[in-house]
This record gives structure tokens, sequence and C-alpha cells, in this order.
């Protein structure tokens, strides 16, 4: 079983991830590095923002509350209040951004940003099942249902524009099929597992929401830094320089991938780890998958140093070559974000989610200067430094936090022994 969840999980992640490159790659041949700069900030960037309000931070919780504390029925209902408030949160976005006096979205753009907010909304309410899959021991499930609908909406999508050559009809088509693929690959795979609980107690959701308030805000701020540099651009530059931002950023999505590869089949474990005091083994596995993530930062660094530029020139059908060097910078902050994020997962199961907020509040706000300022002087290579720089901060912060939490309850361990 654990061979299976691991292979079906990898094959997930895979399709998941890569989904966005070739999604990408193919609005920029089909219809331009313009309306591809406009897909590339709906989907990548903005509607991925939403996601994460969808998301609301749950998943961490509810994959490793192998106590069963809440049930599925409560989580489900947890994520249709965030869902309904990433809609409403969007919409509102959208039109303040339409009716601006200068520099407002054009029809077409306001449409594909909230039909890619309604697709990634969509993406957070499957994420529910797929976590409730991942706590009851079925991660094969997780990946099954992640491959199979992500394969029937990118199908669905790049056929219809293949045809059409219409960006917002064929945005219409994704979300369809977004939520065909819950329907099929979701809801009816949780029907069938004996374990996952429907029932809900009156008011108990309310209680999970607030108790993932915090964990909520850690992730969106995280959401904000990993894409302050994009938000910069899309308000400084052009479609096409969005465009160009997102082809040498999308490396950072195959590795933050192949760290979830290890990570996610992992998480359970080490809940138990920590609830059984076992800090030797604890810290063992930590220095494995920290171990691993370095070493695919390395050989990604190597292979982009070499095949970077002409490789994701030609998928995007973009001239790459002035941001070579912002390339390498965002292939190396997307390293450091993974190892952040582990970082991220290892205070959730030592129940310390107040220090994550604490340390995403201030790189937040450290970021926006960053990102807006670094992009109005550097442009895409300034904005790709700025990127770097909030991961290392984050990435220090988050392992500082974890070594000294760590160091903390091994002692209190030794003295209980004693």
């Amino acid at each position: 079983m654990e061979r299976k969840n691991i292979a079906w999980n990898m094959v997930g992640s895979l399709v998941y991830a890569g989904s966005s490159m070739v999604l990408a790659a193919f609005v920029n041949h089909l219809v331009g590095t313009d309306k591809g700069g406009i897909f590339a900030f709906a989907f990548g960037t903005f509607g991925q923002q939403m996601f994460l309000v969808a998301y609301f931070g749950m998943r961490p919780l509810q994959s490793t509350d192998i106590g069963r504390r809440y049930t599925f029925g409560e989580y489900r209902l947890a994520r249709l209040v965030t869902c309904l408030a990433a809609l409403v949160l969007g919409v509102c976005y959208i039109a303040f951004n339409t009716v601006k006096p200068s520099g407002g979205y054009t029809s077409e753009k306001a449409l594909v940003v909230l039909l890619m907010v309604l697709y990634k909304v969509l993406d957070g309410f499957a994420d529910v099942y797929e976590s409730e899959f991942q706590r009851n021991g079925h991660l094969y499930l997780t990946g099954q249902a992640m491959t199979f609908r992500t394969l029937l909406s990118v199908i669905c999508f790049l056929g219809s524009l293949a045809i059409t050559r219409n960006l917002v009809f064929s945005s219409g088509v994704a979300v369809m099929s977004q939520g065909a693929g819950i329907l099929i690959f979701d809801k009816r795979a949780a029907g069938r597992i004996p374990e996952i609980q429907f029932t809900k107690a009156a008011g108990s959701h309310w209680k999970l929401l607030q108790e993932c308030f915090l964990l909520f805000l850690s992730v969106f701020l995280d959401g904000l830094i990993f894409a302050m540099a994009r938000y910069g651009i899309d308000v400084h530059m052009t479609s096409a320089d969005n465009a160009a931002f997102a082809a040498i950023f999308m490396p950072t999505s195959v590795i933050n991938l192949a760290a979830n590869f290890v990570i996610r089949p992992f998480l359970t474990k080490m809940s138990f780890q920590w609830e059984e005091k076992q800090f030797l083994e604890f810290q063992s596995s930590v220095k494995k998958l920290t171990g691993v993530i370095l070493a695919l930062t390395a050989a990604a660094l190597a292979g982009t140093w070499f095949l970077g530029v002409p490789v994701l020139g030609a998928i995007y059908n973009i001239n790459l070559k002035p941001y070579k060097s912002g390339l390498l910078l965002i292939i190396l902050g997307g390293g450091l974000f993974a190892v952040m994020n582990l970082f991220y997962y290892v205070l959730v199961i030592m129940k310390k989610q107040k220090l994550i907020f604490w340390g995403y509040v201030p790189v937040c706000l450290l970021s926006f200067v960053l990102s807006f300022r670094l992009v109005k002087v550097g442009g895409i290579n300034g904005g790709a430094l700025s990127y770097t720089l909030e991961m290392l901060i984050l990435m220090l912060c988050f392992m500082g936090q974890a070594v000294r939490v760590f160091g903390k309850e091994k002692s209190k361990g030794r003295n209980i022994g004693r």
C-alpha cells in the first residue's frame, strides 16, 4: 500500500504541477503572449491567491488529524464557507481593477480572471476530499483524483482554445470540466471509503475555521510573498512581460512538486513520531527530507545553466536570453521555498501555528517594498532577485523556530525520562 500511495501521489503531483506549464505554454502558442500574459496572471497569480482563500490552510490540519477531532462532514462544510468567501473577494478585486480610471482591466481580462478564480475555488473544494483520502491512509486516491481531474480540465480547455481561439469561452469550458471532475473522481471515491464520516455537529465548522484561521493567514501571506513580484510586474509592466516572467518562474513548480513527492508521504509518519516523542527519528526524517530538496535544487540549477533559456524559450515562444540571471535566481528561490515549506509542515506538526504566522507578517511587509521597488528598477530580473531574497529570509525564520521548539521539547522529554 505504501508504494502505491507514493507512486500515485507522485503521478498526481506531476500532472497537477505540470498542467500549469502546459497551459501557459500552449496559450502563448495558440493566442499570443499578450493573452498568454493575461492567462498567466489569472491562473497562476490571482487565481492561485483565491485558491489559498478557499484552501484556508486546512490541509495540514486535516491530513494530520489522526485523532479524528473533526469529521469529514465538518471539514467539507467549513470548506464550502471558505470557497464562498474566495468568490466574493475575487469579484471585489476584479471590480476594483476594472473601474479604475487609468490602467483598468479590459472586459476580456476581467472575465478571464473571474473564470480562473472560479476554477481555482473549485480546485480548493476538491482538496477537502483529497485531504480526507490522505488522512484515511488512501493517498493513492488523492493522486488518482488529482491526475484524472486535472487531465480532464486541461484537455477540455486546450481543445476548446485550439478550435475557437477564444480565451474567455475556453476558460468557461475549463470551469465546467473542473466541476465535472470533482463529481466523477472525488465525490464518488469518497462514497466508497467506509471510514469517512459525513456527520457534523452543529456549529463545529465555525470552531474548525477559528482553529485554522492563523494557518489561513499564514498561507495567504505566504501566497502573497510568493507572488508579490508577479503583482509588481502586473502593475508596472505589460501583459507580455507577465508571460515572460511566468516562463522563468515556472521551474519553481517542478522543484516544489519534486519536494512534495517526498514530503507528503512522510507527514503522517512524522506526526506519529512527534506525538510519541521519538525525537531522534523525527530529526532524522527532517534531515533526510532537507537533503533531498537541496540535492534536487542543485540538479535544477545545473540543468538550468546549460539548457534553461533555450528550452523554456522554445516551450513558451518567448526570447528569454536577457533573463538568464533571473531564471537562475528563481530556481534558487524555488529550492529555498521548498525547504521553507518543509519547516512550515514541521511547525504545524509541532502545533506551533502562531510561530508560522508571526514569521510571515514582517516578511510579507518586506516583500511588498522589495518586489515593487526591484521590479520598477530592474524589471523581470529585479523581480527574480526580490523573490529569492524573500524565500531565503522565510526559510531561515521557520528553520530557526523549528530548531528552537525541537530543542525545548527534547529537553522536556529527557527530564521526564529522568
